[in-house]
């Protein structure tokens, strides 16, 4: 048998394609679009309750750096509240202010959930003083804070260890 003299190219309709087709396409949109639609619902609720509780730590942080200094330097360290204006500060012996005032952040404000005459600082003179032992000087006490969101967080101290605990 004779052999043919050229060479014969298949052509097939398969072959070297480099794109995507419009079906493809639209296929992937719809799964991507189904994945967002169920993950939103589990992520929505993320942010809630954040400034409330970054705001507790916050305070509580300046709380035992107070109680810290007392031990340390021997010395009674207190935390001023100013429940008007939505500030607190660290206080030296000699009462100047240490470091600086912090403000509280904007929707939180120095307030029991649902009774706004209700005093949200239950220390004598809106401050407790920890003393060189780590105790707070009189009686313990807390401190509450709102957002406004109903959101609320308490801050209580035990008078004979200074114990700082969020609620």
């Amino acid at each position: 048998m004779p052999r043919a003299m050229g060479t014969i190219k298949m052509i097939s309709g398969t072959g070297n394609r480099r794109g995507f087709t419009l079906v493809e396409m639209l296929v992937v949109l719809a799964i991507i679009g189904m994945l967002l639609g169920i993950s939103i619902p589990f992520t929505s609720g993320f942010g809630k309750g954040l400034k409330i509780k970054t705001t507790a730590r916050s305070i509580s942080g300046v709380l035992r750096v107070a109680k810290s200094n007392a031990v340390t330097f021997r010395k009674n360290y207190s935390v001023v509240f100013d429940v008007k204006n939505s500030l607190y500060w660290i206080e030296g012996p000699s009462g100047q202010v240490y470091e600086k005032k912090y403000f509280l952040p904007s929707p939180v404000k120095f307030m029991i959930k649902g009774d706004e005459e209700a005093d949200p600082v239950t220390f004598d003179n809106d401050r407790v003083v920890f003393n060189p032992s780590g105790a707070v000087e009189g009686s313990g006490g807390s401190v509450t804070f709102t957002d406004k969101q109903g959101d609320s967080r308490t801050i209580t101290i035990t008078a004979t260890t200074g114990r700082i605990n969020i609620d």
